[in-house]
């Protein structure tokens, strides 16, 4: 018989942290050992930016004691009495996807104290929250993995329309400084600093030159960069910490320190590369890219499922 798999969401707008859920709801249902069912928040938002808007017969009501095991992630927490959290009964998988479950002022910090299997994003988030000494159960991490059947066939770089893509949802003001650095060039630019669907935001990436990336100064990985290498856009993404273990400066793409100028720079260095460096960088982007698939990542998780029981036994 299969083992449930139960995983939980209060889905208010679509995240990069909910397509990371989202794709390792998927790693269960694809495991012929377990499935996967999901309980939506009241407040969640159903319609189709919702991952799981067409996946209705997967959610259910909450009810742990039907579940083999959970999977929670984030503030996920709180849907368990505050009585059960320490203790519970059934092994706990739980997703960690940033570094400020490690900050003394976040409710996160707190939930390191429940027994769980934790699964990072990141070696450098793993760092973090060990780091607390407060984290009750085994730690692993598994670099985010990207789905690439969603990336649109790269273009050819001399027939993309966009010289620099600015994606600044993160950081808007940062997004509206950094072109004005180029305003004695005559480049095509296109700014980013509000949501669009994310198949339009994919075909961008595929239609520019170069991306510059701007993410929060701290993320636990920072995902866009490396769809952004799969795209075949040159990339520009300031040191945000959880990017240093994929993004190799002026390797696979540029990673400049995390100010306007250094940005800036590093995106007219991008631009007028020649035509072996530009060519150089695409290739290792790519290699990148192979070392981040989905199924790797599929992989990992597959690996401490088998040995769920066994890491769950104090």
């Amino acid at each position: 018989m299969k083992k449930l798999v139960l995983f939980h969401r209060d889905f208010r707008a679509f995240t990069g942290g909910h397509l990371k859920v989202w794709d390792y709801f998927n790693h269960v249902a694809s495991s012929p050992d377990h499935e996967a069912r999901i309980t939506f928040s009241p407040g969640s938002k159903w319609n189709s930016t919702n991952p799981w808007f067409n996946l209705r017969g997967n959610v259910v009501e909450w009810d742990p004691a039907k579940a083999d095991m959970l999977f929670l992630a984030g503030t996920d927490w709180r849907v368990l009495p505050e009585s059960e959290r320490k203790h519970f009964d059934k092994p706990i998988i739980n997703l960690i996807q940033h570094p400020r479950h490690a900050d003394l002022k976040s409710e996160l910090r707190g939930f390191l104290k429940n027994r769980a299997v934790r699964i990072c994003v990141s070696e450098e988030v793993a760092d973090a929250i060990k780091a607390t000494e407060e984290v009750n159960g085994p730690v692993f991490a598994i670099p985010d993995g990207i789905d690439l059947s969603s990336v649109p066939k790269a273009k050819p770089w001399n027939e993309r329309a966009i010289d620099v893509l600015i994606c600044g949802l993160k950081a808007p003001e940062l997004a509206r400084d950094v072109p004005t650095a180029f305003a004695d060039q005559n480049w095509t630019i296109q700014c980013l600093t509000k949501w669009i669907p994310r198949q339009d935001y994919l075909a961008l990436l595929s239609n520019a030159k170069i991306t510059v990336f701007l993410p929060r100064p701290v993320e636990g990985f920072y995902l866009p960069s490396l769809e952004g290498m799969a795209a075949g856009t040159i990339v520009v993404c300031p040191d945000c910490l959880g990017n240093r273990g994929f993004c190799e400066d002026k390797v696979n793409c540029f990673r400049p320190e995390y100010a306007t100028d250094e940005i800036a720079l590093a995106a007219r260095i991008a631009l007028q590369q020649s035509q072996v460096e530009r060519a150089r960088m695409l290739e290792n982007a790519k290699a990148t890219v192979r070392m981040h698939s989905l199924e790797r990542e599929r992989e990992g998780f597959a690996r401490i499922l088998k040995q769920i029981n066994q890491l769950w036994t104090p």
